[in-house]
C-alpha cells in the first residue's frame, strides 16, 4: 500500500463508494445505452410494420368500399307503396361516380329524416316514368333514400339543359326515369337548389384561425413542460423514422384522393387516427425523456376536434 493510498483511506475510509444496488443499476443503464447505439432503435420495428399493415388493411377492406346491393322493385313502385324514412343528397357532376351514402357517412351531403323534404322527393319519384337517356340531360346530384320497409336505393339525378325537367338513374337496375310532373319538379328543385350557405371567405378565415390555434397550442405545451424545439431530431434514426412516416402519409393521402375515399367521414377519421397515433408512438419512443410526445398528443387531439367541428359545419 502506497503512502498516498494509506492517506486517502484515512481521509475517506475504505468503504465502497457505491452500494451493490447502485452498481447494478449503473451496469444495467450502460448495457441499455450500448444496445440502443448498436441497433439504433431499429431492433424492434413494431411501429413501422404495424403502420404499414394497418394502412394496407384499411385500403383493402375499408368499410367505405362496401356497396349496398338490395333487391328491390322499381323505384317508382317503392315510392308509391312505401314512405321514405331517410334521405341524403350531395351535389356531384361526375356521372361516373356515386358519392352519396347513409346519413353521417359522406362529407357535405344534405341529410333529412321523414318530413317535408322526404315528401317532396316521394312526389317526384311517384311521377317518374321509364325513358331513354339523351344528351339533353346532365348529372347534378346523387340521392340515397331509405324506405320504411328497410330497402335502400341510390340514384343519380339529372337536369334537362333546355327546360325544367328532372330525371333519375337507378344505379342498381341501371334504369333511367324521367319526371313529367312540372309542379312536382319545381317544388323539389326550389328546395334542392336553394342558395348554398357555404361562404368561401368565411372558410379561408376559419383555416387561418385553425393554423393560429395550432401554433399557439404547440407553443403553450412546449413552454408548460419545457420541451425543446431544437434539435428537431434526437438522433439520426429518429430522423429516418420520421421521414419514412412522412412518405407513408403522402402515399396514403394520395391513394385516398385518387380512390375518392376522402369524402367518407369514417375513412377520414380512421386515416387521421392511424397516422397521428403513429406520430405519437414515434415521438414517445425517441423523445420520451424530453416529453416530446406531449406535443404530438396535443396536436392529435386538436386535429380531431377541428375535423369534427368541420364535419358539423359542412353538414
Amino acid at each position: 500500500m502506497t503512502s498516498f493510498k494509506k492517506k486517502l483511506d484515512e481521509e475517506i475510509g475504505e468503504a465502497p463508494r457505491f452500494t451493490k444496488a447502485l452498481q447494478e443499476r449503473i451496469v444495467h443503464r450502460t448495457e441499455q445505452h450500448h444496445r440502443h447505439k448498436q441497433y439504433g432503435g431499429w431492433q424492434y420495428p413494431t411501429i413501422i410494420v404495424g403502420a404499414i399493415v394497418t394502412l394496407l388493411f384499411l385500403i383493402a377492406v375499408g368499410p367505405w368500399q362496401r356497396t349496398e346491393y338490395v333487391q328491390h322493385a322499381s323505384i317508382v313502385e317503392l315510392a308509391q307503396n312505401e314512405e321514405i324514412q331517410q334521405l341524403s343528397i350531395v351535389q356531384n357532376w361526375d356521372e361516373d361516380r356515386i358519392n352519396v351514402g347513409r346519413i353521417g357517412w359522406v362529407i357535405g351531403q344534405q341529410e333529412f329524416t321523414k318530413g317535408t323534404e322526404t315528401k317532396l322527393i316521394e312526389n317526384v319519384l311517384q311521377n317518374a316514368v321509364v325513358a331513354q337517356k339523351n344528351d339533353d340531360y346532365y348529372g347534378v346530384s346523387d340521392v340515397w333514400v331509405a324506405f320504411d320497409n328497410g330497402q335502400t336505393v341510390k340514384v343519380k339525378m339529372f337536369k334537362n339543359k333546355d327546360k325544367e325537367q328532372l330525371a333519375f338513374l337507378d344505379i342498381q337496375t341501371n334504369t333511367f326515369y324521367q319526371v313529367n310532373d312540372e309542379q312536382a319538379v319545381i317544388e323539389f328543385t326550389n328546395f334542392l337548389f336553394k342558395e348554398d350557405p357555404f361562404n368561401f371567405t368565411v372558410f379561408l378565415l376559419w383555416i387561418g384561425v385553425i393554423i393560429l390555434g395550432a401554433w399557439i397550442t404547440e407553443r403553450a405545451v412546449r413552454w408548460k413542460f419545457n420541451i425543446p424545439k431544437e434539435p428537431k431530431y434526437v438522433s439520426v434514426n429518429h430522423q429516418r423514422v420520421v421521414f419514412t412516416f412522412k412518405v407513408i402519409n403522402i402515399i396514403a393521402i394520395t391513394i385516398f384522393n385518387l380512390k375518392g375515399w376522402i369524402i367518407y367521414i369514417a375513412a377520414d377519421f380512421t386515416l387521421i387516427i392511424t397516422l397521428t397515433l403513429i406520430n405519437v408512438a414515434t415521438e414517445y419512443y425517441f423523445g420520451r425523456h424530453e416529453k416530446r410526445h406531449y406535443v404530438a398528443v396535443t396536436t392529435t387531439t386538436y386535429l380531431l376536434i377541428v375535423f369534427t367541428a368541420f364535419i358539423i359545419w359542412v353538414q
